[in-house]
């Protein structure tokens, strides 16, 4: 269950960035900031709470959360530059 756990999360992880290209072709800039709010809230503040869930006391929860935040905090930075770029391609 760990495993999968992990594995999901560092593949959500890197699809995070396209996000903003798919709400700013529906809904112009707007989209793309609305929706890269909600993703890097999502990265940053609840990808931890799955720990808790998926982990329990187990203990490898704690090694997993110092090998994958640095991954969130890259997919986060880079959600926020795909969304600027994203801006200046659907601003209207």
């Amino acid at each position: 269950m760990f495993d999968v756990l992990v594995n999901l999360l560092v593949g959500l992880s890197f699809g995070f960035p396209a996000v903003p290209w798919l709400f700013g072709a529906r809904w112009g800039a707007r989209g793309v900031w609305l929706s890269t709010g909600f993703a890097v809230a999502i990265l940053l503040c609840l990808f931890p709470i799955l720990f808790g869930f998926g982990c329990g006391d187990c203990g490898q929860g704690a090694i997993a959360i110092f090998v994958l935040v640095p991954i969130w905090i890259a997919a986060a930075l880079l959600t926020v530059a795909s969304a600027a770029f994203a801006h200046f391609k659907f601003a209207r």
